[in-house]
């Protein structure tokens, strides 16, 4: 059985630059990179762009701090979001520039896990993905002393089943494979759109602009439609990327984790006293009010519909950009979008069947019905739950160590009491006693002292470039047992996760907080969080621009070498004790 001293999975954002640090903080290191389709890039992989597919990110904000997307050889300019097939090519040049690409296997899925013997790594069982797949007569294994699992949360469709989906006869298919079924959108005359989130808004409108009616069905039986937003907001215009990331901004979001950054007074008199939480919720009323307007949701009886049903207070980064070349909500006001709030009760032949008795004829439906939200790969010889993954698994100390840190959470932060009411029909974390439960969202508090596995990726923020270099550098700090900061007792890392992941439940219910880390203005102080635990330095501007200027990749530009330089004299000090 072959053995090597890395293994990284998957190759989206997260997973190449888990990579790429690691490679860089270990030259000689064998490593091994695992993707199981025939690029690199995850959600921008080739195989998974289409024409017209853009980030909601404008240029700047969506780059690696180690590796600008110029303009020259890139072609987006200022103020410009960025093609899918740029970001494709820009995550490809990543790769090589950096020395990941070489590492990569291509076409080649890692099935299951499970741990070596006598506990001294993992064993990974792979299988070619290629076409036709290679023969072999049995699955090859492969052998890692440390492993990294970057599948991400956007891995794996969840697509629903119908009754009657056997006689369906249109297309049936989830917005993931968008790109293989552009022709049916292309020719369509009529598409129906299920789901209501970013992704079907993108899918209405490529199917609109190709000349479709367009259905767009919205479950009253889910958390309805997605909270939109043009680049800018407030009635100051601010960019909305930066505006999160304005520390001044982000103490108006009630944080847990908060006070890493060194702010924790003045959170304390913005969410633990009356007259600051009086402040606090008339800047999300501004905020919320500010991009209903801007989105015009009440100048037409069918975008009325379209209107968020709770404050953007309780939503997490499930928020949508207009990123579209034309108005969005101009197709509607057109005529050529028609919003239901229905369920799909059935199919049958060419007709999709809606609660209210509605049958719409279609040449296509597109399931924007979200991902299953949890690893791609099986892990065996180890339950879930030690693994930090969701599970069944309870006992009566966890359900006290639970209550512990709901009457925590609320007795910090009261405003979190008064829940929105939230339909759970559709709740990814339906059958589950337990959520994520990973130390800093990437470590399992059981295995902590193993130092030798890792999840990157498992968080969902809108900051997606610059969490994946900060939580790349923390997974080799951590895997090399090199933080500088870790809980004294196994208790107190079982405590601070419990903490962190039971937050997310009473932070961000409109999104997916019950279930895993999902958060918007809330990810500069878990940067902070994060740095601190290796000794570095979160506050990176300086007095008052530290407060009022926003952050952006280029402030972690130089991360690696500031931890190069505290590793060398850790490294020392420990010669010298010895």
């Amino acid at each position: 059985m072959h053995s090597i001293d890395i293994a990284v999975v998957g190759t989206g954002w997260y997973g190449l630059a888990a990579a790429k640090t690691y490679i860089e903080l270990h030259p000689n290191v064998n490593m091994a990179v695992f993707e199981a389709g025939p690029t690199v890039g995850g959600v921008w992989s080739q195989e998974r762009v289409y024409p017209g597919l853009q980030s909601n990110n404008l240029l700047g904000t969506y780059e690696y701090p180690d590796f600008p997307m110029d303009e020259a050889t890139y072609g987006v300019r200022k103020g410009e979001h960025i093609p899918g097939e740029t970001l494709h090519r820009y995550l490809t040049d990543y790769a090589k520039r950096f020395g990941v690409y070489k590492h990569i296997h291509f076409n080649t899925r890692v099935d299951t896990v499970s741990p070596a013997p006598d506990n001294t790594g993992w064993v990974l069982a792979l299988t070619s993905t290629s076409s036709p797949p290679t023969p072999t007569p049995n699955p090859p294994t492969l052998t890692t002393t440390k492993l990294i699992l970057a599948t991400g949360l956007t891995s794996s469709p969840h697509l629903p089943s119908f009754p009657g989906h056997a006689s369906f006869t249109p297309p049936l298919f989830h917005t993931s494979a968008l790109p293989s079924h552009t022709p049916t959108l292309t020719t369509a005359t009529t598409v129906v759109v299920l789901g209501a989130s970013k992704s079907a808004y993108d899918a209405v409108y490529a199917s609109a602009r190709a000349g479709a009616t367009v259905h767009m069905v919205v479950r009253p039986s889910g958390r309805g439609p997605v909270w939109m937003a043009p680049p800018h907001v407030t009635p100051f215009r601010r960019w909305l990327e930066k505006l999160v990331h304005t520390r001044l901004l982000t103490w108006f979001s009630p944080c847990v984790w908060g006070g890493e950054d060194g702010f924790g007074v003045v959170r304390g008199l913005l969410h633990e006293t009356w007259a600051g939480r009086k402040v606090v919720d008339a800047f999300w009323w501004v905020l919320s009010s500010d991009m209903a307007g801007l989105c015009g949701y009440d100048k037409h009886p069918e975008t009325a519909k379209l209107r968020p049903w709770h404050s953007a207070f309780w939503t997490g980064s499930g928020l949508g950009i207009l990123n579209y070349p034309t108005g969005w909500f101009e197709e509607v006001r057109r005529g050529r979008v028609r919003v239901h709030v229905a369920e799909v009760v059935g199919l049958e032949g060419e007709g999709v069947v809606l609660g209210d008795g509605e049958v719409v004829r279609t040449d296509a439906l597109v399931c924007a019905t979200g991902w299953v939200k949890r690893p791609s790969v099986e892990f065996e010889g180890v339950d879930a739950a030690t693994l930090g993954l969701p599970s069944e698994e309870s006992s009566p100390e966890l359900d006290k160590l639970v209550a512990r840190a709901d009457a925590t959470i609320l007795a910090r932060f009261p405003r979190l009491k008064d829940q929105p009411s939230v339909n759970r029909i559709d709740s990814p974390a339906k059958g589950f006693s337990h959520p994520f439960r990973l130390y800093r969202f990437m470590v399992p508090p059981a295995l902590g002292a193993s130092h030798n596995l890792a999840f990157a990726g498992m968080v969902s923020d809108i900051s997606t470039s610059i969490c994946a270099s900060v939580q790349g550098l923390w997974i080799s700090a951590y895997l090399d047992g090199k933080l500088s900061r870790t809980p004294s007792s196994s208790f107190g890392v079982q405590w601070e996760t419990m903490l962190h992941t039971q937050f997310g439940k009473w932070r961000c219910p409109m999104g997916y907080g019950e279930y895993f880390p999902d958060f918007v203005f809330d990810a500069l102080p878990y940067y902070d969080m994060l740095l601190r635990d290796m000794g570095l330095e979160g506050r990176r501007k300086g007095g008052w621009r530290d407060i009022l200027v926003p952050y952006g990749p280029e402030d972690y530009r130089k991360i690696v070498e500031e931890w190069e330089t505290r590793r060398s004299a850790m490294e020392r000090q420990e010669k010298k004790e010895v």
